[in-house]
């Protein structure tokens, strides 16, 4: 199964009402129309970064790179469970990317450690305090207003309690695929956080790297 069928899997077992669920369709694809977020374009320069991991120890992205390339993707949090869900499909995916020389690192302004399933995930979980690199990478949005009231009120989930910085800021779910050299090759950028980047397309795109 692949993890857009899972995530489509999983919303079934939700029961949003419909208003609801129209509210936050259209508040999304309004973000996309209007470039509120769009991200890094294939090409750019993919801006660099030291952030503590959930052990609070310091990791640097130059430095990942020197090691190869790297899959690079922002969630929303450890409270968000179409993110968890997309964490263990690249943690099942990692023999596969490391095999290739690459590695992953998962970025999000939540401090809290995702356990999905109570699953080890042996990838970097760095935590964007002040969300300066979210910004950095043209990911950064706030909650619109219309959406907060689904998330308190029938999600009773305050993404300000979460966040590191107690903001109602978030990331769009962005996935990079960045060379050795610190260009985006790949990526998959929508505030649609209902639709994330496949593992098997992170890893045909590392596939493609090797042979450019």
């Amino acid at each position: 199964m692949s993890l857009n069928e899972e995530i489509r899997q999983l919303l079934h077992s939700y029961s949003l009402p419909a208003e609801a669920g129209r509210q936050m369709s259209e508040a999304m694809a309004r973000l996309d129309a209007n470039r509120v977020a769009p991200g890094l374009e294939v090409g750019e320069k993919a801006p660099d970064f030291r952030l503590p991991d959930i052990a609070g120890q310091g990791v640097s992205f130059e430095e990942r790179l020197s090691q190869g390339p790297a899959v690079l993707t922002f969630y929303r949090g450890a409270w968000c469970p179409v993110c968890n869900l997309q964490l263990l499909a690249l943690q099942r995916a990692l023999p596969g990317i490391r095999s290739l020389g690459a590695s992953v690192i998962a970025i999000a302004p939540d401090d809290s450690e995702p356990t999905p399933d109570n699953s080890r995930l042996d990838f970097d979980l760095l935590i964007d305090a002040d969300q300066s690199v979210i910004r950095a990478y043209r990911l950064h949005y706030l909650v619109p207003d219309e959406v907060r009231w689904i998330y308190t009120g029938v999600f009773d989930t305050d993404v300000s309690r979460f966040n590191a910085d107690g903001s109602w800021n978030l990331p769009v779910p962005g996935t990079f695929v960045v060379d050795r050299d610190g260009i985006v090759r790949n990526r998959h950028v929508t505030a649609d956080y209902l639709r994330r980047m496949e593992p098997d397309d992170v890893v045909a795109a590392l596939k493609a790297l090797g042979r450019s």
